[in-house]
């Protein structure tokens, strides 16, 4: 299985495609182990730096997984999103070659608070309304998605199944277009408690977590979102 010296592309792109070929097709199994760097050293023909160069980008867009003690596992490639937030979960998981899916945890009405007030810009009479959801990707879950909207104009949410993209339903339901991130913050956290077994991680997991106030084109607040996203899964890209 030599590769092609006399080839315009760089071998360790070469055993890169080869791999992540072998991944993608299914060939190597999702949490299956791949040859050590000697052996694909050997298979391939190559020298290790070459092996090496291939794993490291393979490890860095989601093919590959390093298992201290244990070696080089294939895994999911990770989820790329923009970090502006103008893409939503679902249509990164298309984009993705992935289908994205729902399922609803809560939907509450909570009284008004002046924290809510400011950020989502409601009247005095108005209450909020939140929807936390459980978003996944191929079946796994990716996502704890709390999101916080005005009652008075999102109420009919309450009843509606919530199962895709959100964005795609407000467009459709209310012509109202969500394009711009008004607000975008994300730092780190680990996996506990609930996240745990909603997320199926272990406990101590890395998790980002994503405090955005999403717009629609007119630059109107919709929705306050805190997002918490399994770390090993999600890539986030200018």
């Amino acid at each position: 299985m030599k590769l092609d010296d006399n080839n315009s592309i760089p071998l360790y792109l070469q055993l890169k495609n080869t791999i992540k070929g072998l991944i993608e097709s299914g060939e190597i199994q999702k949490g299956e182990k791949i040859p050590s760097e000697h052996e694909l050293c050997k298979k391939y023909d190559v020298s290790r730096i070459t092996v090496r160069n291939a794993l490291a980008e393979l490890e860095d867009e989601g093919y590959l997984i390093k298992k201290q003690g244990k070696g080089t596992f294939a895994t999911k490639p990770k989820l790329f999103r923009p970090l502006e937030d103008s893409v939503g979960f679902s249509e990164s998981c298309r984009n993705a070659g992935m289908e994205s899916s729902s399922v609803v945890l809560k939907r509450e009405v909570l009284p008004l608070d002046e924290r809510m007030k400011d950020i989502l810009k409601l009247s005095d009479h108005d209450q909020v309304l939140y929807i936390q959801r459980l978003r996944l990707a191929d079946g796994e879950p990716l996502m704890i998605e709390n999101n916080y909207y005005s009652y008075a104009k999102y109420g009919f949410l309450m009843t509606e199944p919530l199962t895709g993209s959100l964005y795609e339903l407000l467009a459709e339901k209310k012509g109202i277009i969500c394009d711009r991130s008004l607000k975008t913050v994300i730092t780190v956290t680990t996996a506990s408690g609930d996240m745990v077994r909603l997320l199926q991680v272990p406990i101590g997991a890395p998790l980002f977590v994503m405090d955005g106030i999403m717009g629609d084109s007119e630059g109107n607040p919709v929705h306050y979102s805190l997002q918490y996203i399994v770390g090993e899964k999600y890539s986030f890209v200018r």
